[in-house]
């Protein structure tokens, strides 16, 4: 049995530095990767803002499945510069780092999609046994301890999703150096700590939001100043769609967006600095992951203790 713990404090501090150090060494892949986002956003508005009376949403739709696709790609390369930076050394956009043709981004992104249904599963197995019971238990006649028990059952739900979105995501570091580690061996890596890797993930996810909250005070102070119009301004799209190529409709659809911040400079430099941000905000949670695998490692490899000997003897 392992008796020494994940050191929370001590791993999100560790983690922060490696941040730092990954967003400073590869800030022009993560600007870069920022402006192809942002790109893509004006784009959507664009096709918004032209066709005011008659759009077409399906090429809406195709930029708005584009910004996510493109999101979810350049996420994982950035994940996987920021795990082989912290558990093997200098990364860069190489075949050591990305592997060769797109297998280790593929196999990325194919554990995420995995951990995700098996959490949802999870979730939904834990909720459909808590009305099960609790209907056999409380029937209608208990309103009050029916609520309890939902609410017990609700906490249930989220503390089986927190256990398996804290220990399955274990093994994306070594999916990332291209030696991935069997699921049940990373379920048992974080075995002990789930409560301790939950309480890091929400320490610097405090820290995020106080980045989040700067950004969206600088973005306040420009509309004061009025080098940005951050007001909300929407548009009612319409579109014919044929039904069986003999009858149609016109679905309505309505878009905000802050048309007036992207019609201006300061708005696009504020985009684009919303945009980093976002990117190198993840680059600190796939540091704490990467330190977190790191230390878990140690503490379940390192020899067991010799029983103390009485020198008498």
């Amino acid at each position: 049995m392992d008796h020494e713990k994940l050191p929370v404090f001590g791993t999100v501090k560790l983690a922060l530095r490696w941040g730092v150090f990954v967003v400073r060494r590869h800030w022009l892949i993560i600007l870069i990767f920022a402006l192809a986002l942002v790109a893509i956003s004006f784009a959507q508005i664009a096709v918004v803002a032209q066709g005011q009376v008659q759009v077409p949403s399906v090429l809406f739709s195709l930029l708005s499945l584009a910004h996510w696709g493109l999101l979810s790609v350049l996420s994982i390369v950035i994940a996987l510069l920021t795990h082989n930076e912290v558990l093997r050394g200098a990364a860069g956009l190489n075949a050591q780092t990305l592997g060769w043709g797109v297998g280790r981004v593929f196999g990325y992104a194919l554990d995420v999609i995995v951990m995700t249904v098996v959490s949802v599963l999870a979730v939904w197995l834990v909720g459909l046994a808590g009305m099960a019971i609790g209907g056999m238990i409380y029937g209608i006649k208990s309103q009050g301890k029916a609520v309890i028990g939902g609410w017990l059952w609700f906490a249930a739900m989220g503390f089986v999703a927190a256990a398996i979105l804290t220990r399955l995501p274990l093994r994306l570091p070594s999916r990332a150096l291209g030696q991935p580690i069997p699921w049940h061996e990373a379920w048992h890596l974080g075995r002990g700590n789930s409560v301790r890797l939950f309480c890091a993930n929400g320490l610097l996810f405090l820290a995020m939001i106080a980045v989040a909250l700067l950004l969206l005070a600088v973005q306040f102070l420009a509309s004061m100043m009025g080098l940005a119009d951050l007001s909300q301004e929407t548009i009612t799209v319409q579109s014919q769609v044929p039904i069986q190529g003999q009858w149609s409709f016109i679905a309505n659809e309505t878009v905000s967006f802050a048309g007036g911040s992207i019609l201006s400079v300061w708005g696009a430099l504020l985009a684009l600095l919303g945009g980093f941000l976002v990117l190198a905000e993840a680059v600190f949670f796939f540091a704490l992951l990467s330190v977190a695998y790191a230390e878990l490692k140690r503490i379940h490899q390192q020899p067991p203790a010799l029983p103390r000997v009485d020198p008498r003897f």
